[in-house]
């Protein structure tokens, strides 16, 4: 029987989250009827969603308002698999108490539950602390990493399924060979960093590293690829280190992959990290990666010295060594096979 699976998230926006719920989409819509609901239909992801996936827009702005809606579309039109991240992980799990017997609702869990609560108000942190437990209601819980898989222990007494975010390695080297607007100058050391300019991210200490990092190789340069709510503090702050000729802000670039596999390494600085698609992509780019050693998969996909290395989270002097010792080893081992999105994919089977 041709299943039909419901794709569940928010929007389209450019976050990791998204970006791997398209690719599943579309490769299983080459099997399946898929249907993909979103509150808002907006962001740079839909136009990479393929044209026999049925879009649908709830237009609502909060998810949990949209719960009855989200099931009487699931009876109506007899899905077999509902799949939610981010905020519909958790409508997913609640829609269940009255769902379609015959669906399976499966939430996938996008980041550290824990991290994500460490910057709020301690009685914010309470109330969402007891909202997690609302995933106890799904059928199945998906986790990215073995670490993201333990935290989430700490909030729900359920069985979990760690699976890996997926790779197209073909279709990343592919794009890598289209032209870029901006070019690598090989006389120069490159580093790139990918990703929001959000707290998280701790580009501050990239920079910071970025400083310490110009006393000890002269030609360098520092591309950040992304947009964030703290572009302009970050600019403020690598003009007060003197870093306008080296660091170099793109923003958001639908293709990355050209200035990645060009970059000398690398750079990726988080507090924490459920688990970093960018560092799939750079290795599938045969670049190197320096990573923190950051609550999460970081160092469940980084082997140091085999693809790269693992540095202490906000330690920028470490960061710095981690960084020279790319630069000193030139020949790695990296393979990512084990991430390919044809075996990811498998394993998302395994829970339908």
């Amino acid at each position: 029987m041709n299943k039909k699976i419901l794709f569940l998230m928010p929007d389209f926006n450019g976050g990791g989250a998204e970006g791997v719920f398209v690719q599943l989409a579309n490769y299983f819509s080459l099997k399946y009827q898929v249907h993909f609901m979103v509150l808002n239909s907006y962001g740079p992801n839909l136009n990479k969603l393929n044209t026999n996936i049925k879009v649908i827009e709830l237009k609502k702005n909060s998810s949990i308002k949209s719960i009855f809606k989200i099931n009487r579309y699931i009876k109506r039109n007899n899905i077999d698999v509902a799949i939610g991240t981010l905020a519909m992980a958790y409508v997913i799990s609640i829609a269940n108490l009255f769902g379609r017997k015959k669906c399976k609702y499966i939430a996938r869990v996008g980041s550290i539950i824990s991290s994500n609560l460490s910057n709020i108000s301690p009685m914010k942190r309470s109330i969402l602390s007891l909202y997690q437990k609302v995933l106890n209601f799904s059928d199945t819980v998906i986790t990215q990493s073995v670490s993201m898989d333990e935290d989430l222990k700490n909030y729900i007494n359920k069985k979990t399924e760690v699976i890996y975010n997926p790779i197209s390695s073909s279709k990343i080297l592919s794009l890598s060979e289209e032209k870029s607007s901006i070019k690598l100058d090989s006389k120069f050391f490159n580093i790139v960093s990918v990703g929001r300019l959000a707290y998280e991210k701790d580009y501050r200490t990239a920079i910071l590293s970025i400083a310490k990092l110009k006393k000890k190789i002269r030609n360098i340069k520092y591309y950040i690829l992304g947009e964030g709510d703290l572009k302009e503090e970050l600019l403020r702050y690598s003009k007060s280190l003197d870093l306008n000729d080296n660091i170099i802000f793109t923003g958001h670039l639908k293709n990355p992959y050209p200035i990645m596999k060009n970059a000398n390494v690398l750079l990726l600085t988080s507090l924490y990290e459920g688990f970093s698609n960018v560092i799939l992509e750079s290795l599938a780019l045969n670049t190197p990666v320096v990573a923190t050693d950051s609550p999460g998969g970081n160092k469940e996909i980084i082997l140091n010295g085999e693809n790269g290395f693992l540095a202490k989270v906000r330690n920028s002097e470490d960061i710095v060594q981690k960084i020279m010792l790319v630069r000193e080893q030139k020949n790695y081992n990296i393979d990512v096979s084990k991430f390919e999105i044809n075996f990811i994919t498998k394993e998302y089977e395994k829970q339908f």
